[in-house]
């Protein structure tokens, strides 16, 4: 490897690692408004609107949940790809039903928080109406813009999480 591409590696690493220690410096001290840092309910909230939203198949709906320089990056799968090909340029093909189940949420000050978990995606298959499963696992960097929390940056796997998948047994084999 180049001496380049190891100061490349450093520097990314530095700048995340100042990232995180700069969220992380207010959480103990900065409450959001309206509440202390351990009051989840805005996110909570926040969540069940994106869900309801993907099932009413409203993009207007979806986008004015968001912050307007969102970035998704959903898993790198056939199975995704395929889901993204049904939606035919919607966000979620139509009859998409969400379940997102949170496993760590961390509000680090009256701007920034963070949601980690699982999220069950099923949608029926344009061709044959069979119901189609696809399974994340999510980091969301969520972003308070005086208007509630909102989803800033997501990172999803289609691996499971470390724990497994936190759904019923007989959904959860992988």
């Amino acid at each position: 490897m180049s001496l380049n591409a190891v100061m490349i590696r450093r520097s990314a690493a530095s700048a995340l690692l100042g990232f995180v220690v700069f969220l992380s410096a207010g959480c103990a001290d900065t409450a959001p408004e309206g509440g202390d840092a351990s009051d989840v309910s805005g996110i909570d909230q926040a969540r069940e609107q994106f869900q309801a939203a993907v099932a009413s198949a409203d993009p207007a709906a979806l986008g004015a949940l968001i912050y307007p320089d969102t970035v998704f990056v959903q898993p790198a799968t056939e199975d995704w790809a395929a889901m993204r090909r049904a939606a035919a340029g919607a966000p979620f093909p139509q009859g998409t039903v969400m379940d997102i189940t949170p496993l760590e949420t961390k509000i680090f000050n009256e701007e920034w928080a963070y949601d980690f978990g699982a999220t069950r995606l099923t949608y029926p298959d344009p061709e044959t109406g069979e119901e189609i499963e696809l399974r994340d696992t999510y980091l969301l960097l969520l972003r308070n813009t005086g208007e509630g929390w909102k989803p800033y940056r997501e990172v999803a796997s289609a691996s499971a999480p470390p724990a497994g998948w936190p759904f019923s047994s007989a959904d959860a084999e992988e």
